[in-house]
């Protein structure tokens, strides 16, 4: 799928037009080819440092992890520090519910926006508590919840680390942690004070913990079932991993012939439901909000969506009025199906077929992953009743240059983009075909490396049939790109060592 989607990409991006299509300043192929001649510049480094049998880092690892780790933090801290802003669409009402929720104006809530999407509660309470925290600090600014976000992709480098280290190797692992560094440590989306970059973590902890579960034994069940209900919470699309999880335990189950992985598997699907009913019962009911649950959106409504023909399945105004005009949810969800079942009849199977195939480009054509799209997206420093940030860093010019659609430097950044994602994808393919070939040479099913890497395939392909079923954006697939790393570094890696064997020494 990750080969095709590229392939599809290559051959019918110019050819074919869609909803949000970006303007590119270069033909696919030319940033793929870029790519390709920067990786191989990468590759011959290596080979060079190899040769020098520079090996401290493989000696050292966890104290340059750590290191570098503090290094990346501070760099983080820095950016968001001098270059946030406010986005007016959902992080704006997610703020502006923070806000006056720690200023006890529960009164001017918008309690319809928090009814109709009850899953942005888990950010409230994040950013709340963060809040709280700065208030002890003697502050109150917008900039605590940059540490928090700073933090948790620190966090994800670390974890993204021991992930490809077990993987591959310890030297492999190092290297991968620079391209999350450059590649998603620096990302924009971490300004950005939303589910896309909270969620960023929670795939990554489960890949983690399905890494480790032999040294976790029994608790592994139950730290699972945790990260699963909470990584829920805030980004719906993580539980795409857990799903994969319990998939690829239950077929190991069969084949291997060994019941007893179902306990873990209950266990696990046991502790999720009872972490996210706590969720619900006690956490959100925490910050005192009354929501109306009979105008919660459901499933329905974005299966309905994700069929819009004018839009091709990206967000709609017009659904979302149809949908808040219903009664109540059984209303609700029956005429979300019988629109959706209106317009499967409408497009026929070669119209679905040309449907699926614009999303798939909505979904993975943009390197920057929809980036300024939404809303007002660059509000600036002030919003509303939200504190004012001040903007005198002199960074905060240099960086919006390259991150504010229409400044000097927005074509650059946006090239940068579409180089890393191409590569990133194809050497996912490439990862395939290794991949591929160790399924041939037998024994892969008891492979520990295998098994992460069919996790992590799989959870990609999961997500790809979410996003092709439901509304379609490329925003949502920023919190899988670690996900999209794994195949992407282990390709790499993989095809280096060929080219290393065959080269003269």
């Amino acid at each position: 799928m990750i080969a095709l989607t590229l392939l599809f990409m290559l051959l019918g991006f110019d050819r074919t037009e869609f909803f949000l299509k970006p303007a590119l300043s270069r033909p696919f192929p030319v940033y793929l080819l870029m790519g390709l001649v920067i990786s191989a510049a990468v590759f011959m480094l290596l080979l060079f440092l190899e040769k020098r049998k520079l090996n401290m880092f493989s000696k050292h690892g966890p104290v340059f992890l750590a290191v570098l780790s503090v290094l990346l933090f501070i760099a983080e801290l820095i950016f968001t520090f001098s270059a946030f802003f406010y986005s007016d669409w959902d992080p704006a009402g997610v703020l502006d519910c923070v806000y006056k929720l720690l200023r006890m104006d529960k009164e001017s809530i918008n309690l319809d926006y928090f009814s109709a999407h009850p899953n942005n509660l888990m950010l409230v309470f994040i950013y709340l508590k963060t809040l709280f925290i700065g208030r002890l600090f003697g502050t109150e600014s917008v900039l605590c919840l940059m540490v928090l976000q700073s933090l948790l992709f620190t966090l994800g480098g670390v974890l993204f680390c021991l992930i490809i280290r077990d993987l591959i190797s310890e030297k492999s692992g190092l290297a991968a942690w620079f391209i999350y560094a450059i590649y998603i440590g620096f990302s924009p989306y971490i300004l950005i004070t939303y589910s896309d970059a909270m969620g960023l973590i929670f795939p990554l902890i489960m890949i983690r913990l399905f890494q480790c579960r032999e040294r976790l034994k029994k608790i592994y069940p139950l730290l699972l079932g945790v990260a699963a209900a909470f990584g829920y919470a805030v980004k719906p699309q993580t539980v795409i991993v857990f799903i994969a999880i319990c998939m690829l335990s239950a077929l190991y189950m069969i084949v291997k012939r060994k019941p007893e992985i179902m306990a873990g598997i209950v266990v696990s699907l046991i502790c999720t439901g009872l972490s996210l009913f706590l969720i619900s019962a006690v956490l959100y009911p925490s910050l005192g909000l009354s929501l109306d649950k009979k105008k919660s959106f459901g499933f329905s409504h974005y299966l309905m969506m994700g069929l819009n023909p004018e839009t091709d399945g990206v967000y709609s105004d017009p659904d979302t009025e149809f949908t808040n005009a219903a009664a109540d949810p059984s209303e609700r969800q029956r005429e979300n199906l019988r629109v959706a079942g209106e317009r499967i009849r409408a497009y026929g199977i070669k119209g679905m077929a040309g449907h699926l195939m614009r999303k798939q480009l909505i979904n993975f054509s943009d390197g920057t992953f929809s980036w300024g799209i939404d809303g007002n997206f660059f509000a600036g420093p002030k919003l509303g009743d939200m504190p004012e940030v001040r903007g005198d860093s002199p960074l905060r010019p240099l960086i919006l240059s390259f991150l504010v659609t229409g400044e000097k430097n927005n074509g650059h950044f946006r090239d940068i983009m579409q180089i890393f994602w191409l590569t990133v994808l194809f050497f996912g393919g490439v990862g395939e075909l290794f991949l591929l070939k160790r399924i041939k040479e037998g024994g892969a099913v008891d492979d520990p490396s295998f098994q992460v890497m069919a996790l992590s395939l799989l959870s990609i392909l999961g997500l790809m049939m979410f996003e092709l079923l439901f509304e379609a954006k490329a925003r949502y697939l920023f919190t899988y790109l670690p996900v999209f790393l794994i195949p992407g570094v282990y390709g790499a890696v993989s095809l280096f060592r060929i080219l290393r064997r065959r080269l003269p020494s």
